[in-house]
């Protein structure tokens, strides 16, 4: 382990070593998280590293420009494109492609979160068909001022083509064949899909070793390669799992606590329904309970375990009470705890990851996985029907330098454990502190819902001696003049990502939900006062020297709260001020990056 360097990244670049995969980006300083949240194009203009989930970048961006000059865009007009079109659209009676589901999901939703002039209607978009060395991709045509909604299944349900898979494309472009432009994807030509390797072989095999590797209980049955499934990315897997799950219960998905943005953002559009207990407490398990014997239908309960960003745990072991009575299914998302610490077999149906986080640890490649449990009564239902829908979307590069990073997925997460614990005991004693405008430390031994946490740890083994909690973690301070003093002082790379090899900071609240009801997710922990921590592989001692700069930097500054200014007012006045203009360097747009909010 390395001391933690001071930080000479320059502005807009990934994590080193930076390359044209990395999936992070450096912003240092709160006015920056909030300009990037607005759209800021002086902002966004000196990015040369993003998540690539944001919108196509980097080769992908390259890929998508060459495409539009070769099937005569007309001016103004761009695509988004993607290499399926077979998605279970639940509002249609019939498989629809990725292009028209992203057009039902704008037509759907448009009217309440979108400004009218920037609406999609149907005849705003074309669909056309192009084949790429043997690949075909199906692309959404739409005029530039209405990308926010165009860009939805891209940007948030993660049906991406990787950067990987773009540089491998790029350098045929010139044998484009232009298949034609289609209605919707009626009489479109059948998808190609991509090729499997070893690595998809081995990740399988990996990743089904590690679930049933220190078990809180043996298992009846095994989790079997077969029972995992690949996808490009995380997100991606969590709409191929609901798209076969409200086949067979097309009911709402009913979410526990704190969950991605981009998950929040998919459930909701969603035509069977969402219904969300933020709190996930006792309270919250009491409203469900009723809602169920009142007659309520519940197709499966989603849930972080831990919560991002306020790891908070909801009992599983209630919930798995309701579901064995009312039949619904339980899938867990891990990612933020990930499997190598906590086992949910005995509660889950499913397990969702995103392996673009822990298991990869380098910030370069994108993937996500979605498990089925053997031993579920749900797995006879699911199974045959997850495995007809599946087809594979990893790209053979992405798979094989994923297979590689993963290698030392177990030495790097007990070094991740002890750094995000180390920090946060540290900042745990300046939140005892009456001294100090730290008002909680958001980790697991500090926050609600520990002891439903804990019966889910593995068990100790030689190569992995002491399960933990992660990466993660959040701090609120008391005003949002305090948070910006302590955010701007703290010497970490600034941006969003976690499980990386180096650590990353960031207001997540305030870049994600600032302009998406910032009230209503406040009320359930996500204060607009909170910052977000993802450990990384340096010495857990100078990781914790500069938080400590950065506490002994607040405490000098003496920051009180400006008089009628909190940030939460920033944020929701900031919401309706997304109109196109210019204020000093500020150039604020319609562009959402985050896809916090449709206006």
């Amino acid at each position: 382990m390395a001391a933690a360097a001071v930080v000479d990244t320059p502005f807009g670049h990934s994590l080193p070593p930076e390359g044209p995969h990395t999936v992070t980006m450096h912003a240092p300083g709160w006015t920056t998280a909030l300009r990037f949240r607005d759209g800021d194009l002086t902002i966004i203009n000196q990015l040369k590293s993003i998540y690539p989930r944001f919108f196509p970048f980097g080769p992908a961006a390259q890929l998508t420009t060459e495409i539009s000059k070769r099937i005569g865009l007309k001016e103004g007009h761009s695509i988004v494109a993607f290499l399926t079109p077979d998605v279970w659209a639940s509002n249609r009676e019939h498989a629809v492609s990725d292009c028209v589901q992203c057009l039902n999901h704008c037509l759907i939703s448009q009217s309440r979160r979108w400004r009218k002039d920037r609406r999609l209607q149907e005849e705003d978009m074309k669909y056309h068909v192009v084949e790429i060395a043997g690949i075909r991709l199906y692309a959404v045509d739409f005029h530039m001022s209405k990308m926010m909604g165009a860009i939805f299944m891209w940007q948030h349900a993660g049906l991406i083509f990787s950067t990987r898979l773009a540089e491998h494309l790029l350098p045929q472009i010139e044998n484009l064949v232009y298949l034609g432009e289609f209605q919707d994807e009626l009489g479109a030509p059948t998808p190609t899909y991509l090729p499997e390797v070893e690595s998809h072989v081995l990740l399988r095999k990996r990743i089904s070793g590690l679930l049933m590797r220190a078990c809180v209980e043996q298992p009846k049955q095994p989790v079997k390669p077969n029972d995992v499934y690949l996808y490009q990315t995380g997100m991606a897997g969590i709409v191929r799992f609901h798209e076969v799950a409200v086949k067979v219960r097309p009911f709402p998905v009913v979410v526990f606590g704190a969950v991605f943005h981009s998950t929040f953002h998919y459930f909701e559009e969603e035509a069977v329904g969402m219904k969300h207990y933020g709190n996930c407490d006792d309270n919250d398990l009491n409203e469900f309970e009723k809602y169920l014997e009142g007659g309520g239908k519940c197709s499966y309960v989603f849930t972080e375990f831990p919560s991002n960003p306020v790891l908070v745990s909801v009992d599983l072991v209630r919930l798995r009470n309701m579901a064995e009575k009312h039949g619904f299914y339980i899938v867990v998302d891990e990612t933020v705890v990930s499997f190598c610490n906590v086992d949910v077999l005995p509660v889950a149906d499913a397990i969702i990851s995103s392996l673009t986080k822990s298991f990869s640890g380098y910030a370069d490649v994108m993937a996500g996985s979605v498990v089925l449990n053997p031993n579920a009564s749900s797995y006879k239902d699911l199974k045959p029907l997850l495995t007809e829908a599946f087809h594979n979307e990893l790209f053979a590069a992405d798979a094989s330098h994923l297979f590689k990073n993963s290698g030392d997925y177990l030495p790097r997460s007990v070094i991740l454990n002890c750094n995000a614990a180390a920090m946060a005991a540290y900042l745990q004693t300046q939140a005892e502190d009456p001294k100090v405008p730290l008002t909680k430390v958001l980790y697991p031994s500090y926050a609600s819902g520990a002891t439903n946490l804990q019966p889910f740890l593995r068990r100790s083994t030689p190569e992995f001696p002491e399960p933990g909690y992660g990466c993660l973690f959040s701090v609120d301070f008391e005003t949002a003049e305090q948070t910006k003093e302590f955010y701007d002082n703290l010497a970490f790379h600034q941006g969003p990502h976690l499980g990386a090899h180096m650590t990353l900071a960031m207001p997540y609240n305030a870049m994600v939900l600032g302009r998406s009801d910032p009230e209503y997710h406040a009320s359930y922990g996500l204060s607009p006062n909170q910052i977000r921590f993802s450990a990384g592989l340096e010495e857990a001692e100078s990781l914790v020297a500069v938080c400590r700069n950065a506490i002994t930097a607040l405490l000098k500054s003496g920051v009180q709260v400006k008089e009628g200014g909190d940030l939460a007012s920033e944020m929701i006045a900031g919401a309706a001020g997304v109109e196109a203009l210019v204020a000093g360097e500020e150039i604020k747009t319609g562009l959402d990056l985050m896809g916090g909010s449709g206006v």
